[in-house]
């Protein structure tokens, strides 16, 4: 006879669990969750909330280890809550940042699921929206490829970004290589062969994988097979992709530009934004 994963006590022959310790497990899991998730909403309620917790974790046969995947859960629905409106407020941004540093939680752990990052571009997006230039909220390790200029902020960086160009290629069709025709015995005389018509082909042709940090005037693309900075103020059209941005330049020779592995929603706002100011 086994014992109750949960209680630890008896349970039936081949059985892993009482089914009232399952119930109280579950139970005990959504609370945990809506119990953070409401602390966030209302920062007032971290008094005693270590508290509370440690006594859902004892009642509900919780172990510890359960504790960061349940917070990012509760964090991922107070993020959600507050941008239900599609608009991060100051006070909302403050409430997050308070939790955070109350608790000393890490960003992997607030940033599992995308989170964290949401806040931040949402709160860069409010200060856009209101005529100012966002302060960094971005943390850089190392340094990065690109030469600011002294009048310029850095947004945001994206990383491992795939770069595509539009590129034109001229194939040959209807064409024709000629034929042999015998005439006579071992003697063979061949028509004559033609390219065919010209056809202009146009593909999206991969560059490179590397780094794309937006800033107040200038966007930058850095890899080791090419470095480009794409002046906002020349920009002539912005297309967001759920996973990407194509970009248009001004100018005869501009090549249409796709960016793959950002999101498109924020870099067209963003960007959007920006060449207005």
């Amino acid at each position: 006879m086994g014992k109750c994963i949960y209680c630890g006590e008896k349970v039936g022959f081949l059985k892993k669990k009482h089914k009232e310790c399952e119930f109280k497990f579950q139970q005990g899991k959504n609370e945990y969750v809506e119990v953070i998730k409401s602390s966030i909403l209302d920062e007032s309620n971290f008094n005693g909330l270590e508290e509370k917790l440690k006594s859902i974790r004892q009642q509900s046969y919780l172990s510890e280890n359960l504790h960061n995947d349940l917070t990012t859960k509760a964090f991922d629905l107070a993020v959600e809550h507050f941008l239900e409106d599609g608009i991060l407020s100051p006070d909302e941004e403050e409430k997050v940042e308070i939790f955070k540093d109350r608790f000393q939680l890490s960003q992997n752990i607030l940033d599992k699921n995308g989170s964290y990052t949401k806040v931040g571009m949402s709160s860069i997006l409010r200060d856009l929206t209101e005529g100012k230039i966002p302060e960094q909220r971005i943390k850089i390790d190392g340094q990065l490829p690109f030469l600011f200029q002294k009048s310029e902020s850095l947004i945001w960086v994206f990383t491992n970004v795939e770069f595509y160009e539009q590129r034109t290629r001229t194939e040959y069709r209807g064409g024709s290589q000629g034929v042999s025709v015998r005439v006579a015995k071992g003697v063979y005389y061949r028509t004559s062969s033609f390219k065919g018509r010209p056809v202009q082909i146009s593909e999206m042709k991969y560059i490179g994988t590397g780094l794309l940090a937006l800033t107040t005037k200038h966007i930058y693309f850095g890899s080791p097979e090419k470095k480009i900075k794409i002046p906002i103020n020349k920009l002539v059209s912005i297309e967001p992709y759920e996973d990407g941005i194509g970009l248009q330049k001004d100018g005869v020779t501009a090549k249409p530009q796709i960016f793959k592995n950002i999101d498109g929603w924020f870099a067209h706002n963003a960007i959007s934004n920006l060449s207005q100011m």
